[in-house]
């Protein structure tokens, strides 16, 4: 399926929710300050950090969703709050940017207005906000899948130390497929490198701690490296180019001996135009051979240089979004949602990927680029007081990650926008359940209120 609409057309179906089969209502707002903000394409409202926006319902009624837009973008820290009859405020959803398009899903709450509070923003300018929709969305049991990364090295010991650990047999009840990525290479030869035993081991423990539950198990396959530990592009292609029929013999003989549903790619990255034509063919081949006998294949992506054509696309079940690290914004936060979220969804939907197979990433760690060094921390390693906090600090360095808040409005959007589902980068990097700040339980919690609104 390839995609061809203009570009306005597709920002407007990716900015307006409810799909076929969702219960969707478009809430009346009515804003006396600024009558413009409910009115799309009708004009600005400057709001001075400190100042609020009230929006007045025609009478109670229940959202779950508030789409807003800037222009520019200079709010670094809003909140939502609703208010009821009797004029009792609640915090709905707070977040940093704005920017020229926000989807703040949350819980349902019974309001009769809405009021958003500007905290903070670029060199304390007024913030122009543009439009203010609300809804109430929900999608039943449509299909949807939750794919989470787990890394698995040679040694490790993961799944086999966690075997009775009941907050992971749960979030693997929650999950509809694991990928197991880092120990599986194919090399020049076409030969498939891995520790045996560890794969072994922890293939046993993992569909243990699964049961009888429907969860599919998928493995990685990675590139050959070089002596110093890089990737090695020249020899990935001289692979594909000379020895495919031994590599993708190997890899269904794999499938074959530990049960995998599917295989999956994460070449990062091909770059050359060469480089990519191998990786399709690669793609194309071996997707053959994995769909004659009744097994997937994905590969993952990043928003950027990809070259690959129809029958390279259409080979692919399911394409994993690495939409994270991606810090095109003057604040240099490597997740945040228009610039890498949603235009992860667009960049994909433009290069003709069926919305239907891609699932949109979502980052457990926080990145930083502070001091010119580049590095990464898990988001259980932050000190994280709030559900919308999206920074945390560590040996003096300030990281951006994604909190429970935004984690929720990013699993809501892909599900009402009709995405194939949502993937992890990584399942090993959440917090504990019982403090109500787990990214999983943020994802559960999305899931369960989109189903029954």
């Amino acid at each position: 399926m390839t995609v061809t609409r203009n570009g306005e057309t597709e920002r407007r179906m990716l900015q307006s929710p409810g799909c076929a089969g969702d219960e969707r209502e478009r809430i009346p707002l009515i804003c006396e300050k600024a009558p413009a903000l409910t009115r799309p394409e009708a004009g600005c409202v400057s709001i001075p950090v400190g100042g609020e926006i009230r929006l007045q319902l025609d009478e109670e009624r229940l959202i779950n969703t508030v789409a807003l837009r800037e222009q520019g973008s200079r709010c670094t820290s809003f909140a939502l709050y609703g208010e009821d009859h009797a004029g009792k405020r609640t915090l709905l959803y707070e977040n940093d940017v704005i920017d020229r398009y926000l989807y703040c899903a949350f819980e349902p709450e019974k309001v009769s207005a809405l009021i958003l509070e500007i905290r903070e923003s670029h060199h304390g300018q007024p913030v122009r906000l543009c439009n203010i929709e609300a809804f109430y969305i929900a999608n039943g049991e449509r299909p949807f899948r939750t794919t989470v990364y787990f890394p698995l090295e040679k040694g490790s010991t993961y799944f086999t130390d966690h075997l009775r650990d009941p907050a992971l047999i749960r979030r693997i009840g929650q999950i509809t497929d694991i990928v197991l990525i880092g120990d599986v290479r194919f090399q020049r030869s076409g030969a498939l490198s891995y520790d045996e035993p560890t794969l072994t081991r922890e293939m046993g423990a993992l569909r243990e701690m699964i049961g009888d539950r429907r969860v599919r198990i998928w493995c990685c396959v990675l590139n050959p490296l070089k002596k110093n530990g890089k990737l090695s592009n020249p020899d990935s292609v001289y692979a594909i180019r000379r020895n495919l029929d031994v590599l993708i013999q190997n890899i269904t003989a794999l499938c074959g001996r530990y049960g995998f549903d599917g295989i999956d790619f994460d070449w990062e990255f091909p770059l050359l135009p060469h480089a990519w034509h191998a990786h399709g063919e690669l793609l194309i081949r071996l997707g053959e051979e994995l769909h004659r006998r009744g097994l997937l294949l994905s590969a993952a992506f990043g928003p950027w240089g990809i070259q690959l054509n129809r029958r390279a696309r259409e080979s692919l079940d399911f394409v994993n979004v690495m939409a994270y690290d991606w810090p095109k914004n003057r604040r240099k936060n490597h997740a945040e949602f228009y610039t890498c979220h949603y235009f992860s969804a667009c960049y994909f939907l433009k290069k003709g990927f069926p919305k239907e197979r891609l699932l949109l990433g979502i980052p457990f760690y926080g990145n930083t680029c502070g001091g010119g060094k580049l590095d990464q921390r898990d988001y259980s390693g932050f000190e994280i007081q709030r559900r919308g906090q999206n920074t945390g600090s560590h040996k003096g360095r300030t990281y951006y990650f994604n909190g429970s808040h935004l984690i929720y409005s990013k699993c809501a959007y892909n599900r009402d926008m009709g995405f194939a589902g949502t993937m992890v980068w990584c399942g090993k990097a959440d917090l504990a359940e019982d403090g109500g700040l787990s990214l999983f339980c943020a994802m559960e919690r999305a899931a369960d209120d989109r189903r029954k609104g």
